[in-house]
């Protein structure tokens, strides 16, 4: 198969290819090349989404946040929010965060990972009540990611609050 190198779809092609084959690096490189192209790929939202995942994975907050928000511009949703929300609280912009992660519920108040972070920009900002409550949603939603969870346990441990059970 002959794919044209100068056509932004078929980078973005290329790019889910290999996200989805787990070459992580080469998607990364796809999508980035797609958006260096002046006509965007048909469908933007999924690419934005891919990539700026990537960027958070590897730890690269700032590119992360600006890609997040390339995808709310484009088509907003709970996820797109809930990655602002994840790389502005990396960055310790606490505000932003909680901005981004209130967008996010407000789309999909179901969310546990928004709830989580929600409990974390609580604790480290002293409201104990919202960080306790933020806490119970999350689990209560059934909280997946055990790191963010042991992250959670760790902060209110060394706060001194933020779980109910204390």
């Amino acid at each position: 198969m002959q794919a044209d190198h100068q056509c932004p779809d078929a980078w973005a092609l290329m790019g889910h290819v290999k996200y989805l084959t787990g070459d992580i690096q080469e998607a990364k490189s796809c999508y980035e090349r797609t958006l260096a192209f002046v006509a965007d790929a048909s469908e933007m939202h999924s690419i934005y989404l891919r990539l700026a995942s990537i960027y958070l994975q590897e730890g690269q907050f700032q590119s992360a946040r600006d890609t997040f928000l390339m995808a709310c511009r484009c088509s907003p949703s709970c996820v797109s929010w809930l990655g602002v929300g994840i790389a502005c609280y990396r960055l310790c912009d606490l505000t932003d965060a909680e901005d981004a992660l209130t967008e996010a519920n407000i789309l999909d108040n179901m969310d546990p990972e928004v709830w989580a972070y929600l409990c974390l920009i609580c604790l480290q900002t002293g409201r104990q009540l919202e960080a306790e409550q933020s806490y119970k949603y999350a689990l209560k939603l059934n909280l997946q990611d055990m790191e963010l969870l042991a992250e959670i346990n760790q902060l209110q441990q060394d706060l001194g609050f933020g779980n109910p059970q204390y």
